[in-house]
């Protein structure tokens, strides 16, 4: 079976931990995920994650939240 995408770990990590749900998106760029606060995550098909209020205002995660996302889902980098 094929490895999941970067993207998708990514997805899968932040689901599993809580930190947002996917939702319903404009954007054929990004998979959106609404976060507990209101803001959002928008995960990248590369694999970049970016988060803020809109896809226009948000601003790159840094890559060690990143890895620290997937090692915690146990899903290494």
């Amino acid at each position: 079976m094929p490895k999941a995408t970067l993207q998708q770990r990514l997805v899968d990590a932040l689901i599993a931990s809580g930190r947002g749900a996917v939702i319903e998106s404009r954007s054929r760029k990004y998979i959106t995920l609404k976060r507990p606060d209101g803001k959002f995550f928008y995960v990248g098909k590369a694999g970049a994650l970016r988060f803020g209020k809109t896809v226009s205002d948000s601003m790159a995660a840094p890559d060690d939240f990143k890895q620290r996302l997937l090692a915690e889902a146990g899903q290494g980098s």
